[in-house]
């Protein structure tokens, strides 16, 4: 990341990462140079925002390794999708959306319960949006606990804007390989008024909720 490449005196990861997967038609943003950049090349520009169904701008962020520590699952907070990985091959062995009802459809299949729970006091902002964050795993190791985020996000404006603040809850399936988004726990902040400022790339939002949330913690009850 040529954000870090900036350190005169860089220290080497030990043991170094290996890459094990790269879109390519991830775009050039804010640090990452392996994407597309030419601006005859719709959708792939540095400027092609956040809004879902419009980049192929990336950002994976949170991940969740399965119970029996096979696949390790991570989110795409623009996207709007879960890679899945191998942990024993290092491949990619699935992708489920976030969006569609059965987690295989994306937008043309039946929409998944964020439409519906959806903010919906800005008509311009882009509903069924989860913009997924940080993730656990359930105890029983069934469900994956994820933070979405809100349409006013509190920090990384440029990549985190979302319709449907709350904890999603993701439904595992195929031995942990796959899953579907099966509800999510909705969350509002109408109190708080502070200013929605410009969000690069995405909708400047005029509506009052400022629900963000960030992370997700599993608690077991005893």
């Amino acid at each position: 990341d040529s954000k870090f490449d900036a350190n005169n005196d860089p220290k080497e990861n030990t043991p170094f990462p290996s890459q094990i997967f790269n879109d390519a038609t991830n775009t050039n943003t804010i640090g990452n140079f392996y994407g597309k950049v030419t601006s005859d090349d719709p959708g792939t520009s540095n400027d092609s925002g956040q809004l879902p169904n419009q980049t192929t701008r990336r950002d994976s962020h949170g991940a969740a390794v399965t119970l029996d520590g096979k696949y390790v699952h991570v989110v795409d907070r623009i996207q709007n999708v879960v890679e899945v990985f191998d942990t024993i091959t290092e491949e990619r062995v699935n992708t489920y959306d976030l969006v569609s009802k059965d987690g295989q459809s994306g937008r043309e299949g039946h929409a998944g319960p964020c439409l519906k729970r959806s903010v919906l006091d800005d008509n311009d902002l882009q509903l069924n949006d989860p913009a997924p964050d940080l993730l656990e795993l359930t105890p029983d190791g069934k469900y994956l606990m994820i933070a979405f985020r809100g349409p006013k996000p509190v920090s990384v404006s440029h990549a985190a804007q979302g319709s449907c603040p709350g904890v999603g809850i993701v439904e595992l399936s195929e031995d942990g390989i796959s899953g579907k988004l099966v509800d999510v726990l909705r969350a509002t902040n109408t109190v708080d008024d502070v200013p929605v400022g410009t969000i690069s790339g995405g909708r400047d939002y005029s509506g009052v909720e400022r629900s963000d949330v960030h992370g997700a913690i599993v608690v077991e009850k005893n």
